[in-house]
């Protein structure tokens, strides 16, 4: 496989920690076109008539596990999987001490903290964009949280093989409802009034329907019917906190303000095109040479590098780019764009310099946007930290929008320390079996990671994307009315 050189990407080997030097707004309604979409999502909330897209893409990855090895096989695989499984129930334990009782009455023994720390994944840690984004977004109603919570500690017990809890996934879905039923007032009193107090309130409808349906389905005990509705509650929660936060709960830095931002979260559909002869295979009974990626990009934790990203867009800076892959990410080389990505990145006053010759990033110059700042938010913390990394490995500070996610955009490093390039992105191609303890990148905490891929992926668009591949079109579908400071 051709090994790339470009700077500034997550490195291709395994052993290798660092990639080089690294240095230490007021709230806004929703625009028509983000809550109009959110009311309309589903014309169903029945479990039984499940719906499209990201719920679809949940439902995958939810009845498959984690993402870890789980071999049932003889010997070897079948201790790996005894050591997963008791290694995750360690884990539930420490996060949720009440689920004790219930775990140690199925029969699994719980190893010591220290070896469970070694022999499971940090549970901290989602395993697909979908779950990233909906971990990610702004407690603003603990109670909406508190719903979240318990349909996710619903979904984990529903991994555990075998003997099932089913009294303790029923007992989360029954509190679930409760909140939702007992505190729909507070629930709605951080919508603003209107179209998102609307799809609001359609949303907790929803809820409540669902909810009510997977207590009947808890009590028959029926796993395939459980799974999925725990997927649809999931979402439509997503759906509803990302009502109840119109706007950034921070200030971006003063010296930053005048920088294209994004408050709030947009989506954008990439469309490629397989180069020369080649295909995605058959979709429908035809085959085809083009597909669709839709991300989601999040302004409420990345909010510069997010607008950036998002202007650049508006303006068909990525239109016509070629993309180059390597064993960990597919690069967007921005110099092959023509005179269309020159254009935009002209009137976007970020090519007021030289172009690098390692993969198109643009230095030197006065633009204001030639030195994007490596923008990355603590999971505990309250806004982004700027032009200084996190320290995971040494400090055990994760990210909000972690690296360790096959599917995450990020933009590449700049040409100083603490700085990302204002224009080059990439898809980090995640693999467990290259990561560090805890289930993590190396690079993780270093790159301004600002979306995550949620359409393409499972169905195998995304792991077919090689080198002379190209993005034909990106464009913006939703939360352009989110974007200050930029192009609309």
């Amino acid at each position: 496989m051709m090994a790339l050189t470009l700077r500034g990407l997550p490195s291709c080997a395994v052993h290798s920690p660092r990639l080089g030097p690294s240095s230490s707004s007021p709230h806004r309604r929703p625009g028509a076109s983000t809550v109009a979409a959110a009311a309309t999502r589903r014309s169903s909330s029945s479990i039984d008539a499940l719906g499209a897209g990201v719920v679809e893409t949940e439902l995958r990855r939810s009845s498959s596990g984690s993402g870890e090895d789980t071999g049932t096989d003889g010997g070897g695989g079948g201790r790996m999987a005894r050591g997963v499984v008791s290694g995750t129930l360690a884990t539930i334990m420490a996060v949720s001490p009440v689920l004790a009782t219930t775990i140690a009455a199925i029969g699994f023994a719980v190893p010591p903290s220290a070896e469970a720390a070694l022999s499971n994944p940090n549970t901290r840690l989602p395993r697909n964009g979908v779950t990233a984004l909906r971990r990610a977004v702004p407690v603003i109603n603990p109670e909406a949280s508190e719903v979240q919570y318990k349909l996710e500690e619903a979904a984990y017990l529903l991994r555990i093989p075998q003997r099932k809890p089913w009294g303790q996934m029923s007992d989360d879905v029954k509190k679930s409802l409760v909140i939702v039923r007992d505190k729909r007032v507070t629930l709605l009193q951080p919508v603003p009034v209107g179209e998102a107090r609307n799809a609001a309130e359609s949303t907790l409808g929803e809820l409540d329907q669902l909810l009510t349906e997977l207590g009947t389905i808890a009590g028959a005990q029926d796993v395939e019917r459980f799974d999925r509705g725990l997927a649809m509650a999931l979402d439509a929660t997503s759906r509803l906190r990302v009502l109840q936060a119109p706007g950034l709960p921070f200030d971006v830095p003063r010296r930053y303000v005048d920088l294209p931002r994004l408050t709030g979260r947009a989506t954008v559909d990439l469309t490629v095109r397989k180069g020369g002869t080649g295909t995605f295979g058959f979709v429908n009974g035809d085959e085809v040479n083009t597909a669709k990626l839709r991300v989601v990009v999040d302004g409420y934790n990345a909010p510069l590098t997010a607008g950036n990203f998002v202007d650049l867009v508006q303006r068909g800076f990525y239109n016509n780019c070629d993309l180059k892959r390597s064993d960990t990410a597919l690069l967007v080389d921005t110099k092959s764009g023509g005179a269309a990505t020159a254009a935009a990145a002209a009137a976007a006053d970020v090519v007021d310099g030289v172009v690098d010759g390692e993969g198109g990033v643009v230095v030197l110059g006065k633009s204001p946007r030639e030195q994007l700042p490596l923008e990355v938010k603590p999971m505990d913390g309250y806004e982004p930290r700027y032009r200084s990394p996190l320290n995971v490995m040494g400090a055990e500070e994760l990210p909000t929008l972690p690296l360790s996610v096959n599917g995450a955009l990020a933009m590449a490093r700049g040409a100083e320390d603490g700085t990302s390039s204002p224009t080059q992105f990439f898809v980090y191609q995640f693999d467990k079996r290259s990561a560090g303890l805890g289930g993590m990148a190396f690079e993780e905490g270093e790159f301004s990671v600002f979306g995550y891929v949620v359409q393409g992926e499972e169905e195998g668009f995304l792991a077919q994307l090689r080198t002379g591949d190209t993005i034909v079109k990106a464009e913006v579908v939703l939360g352009a009315d989110r974007l200050v400071n930029g192009a609309r």
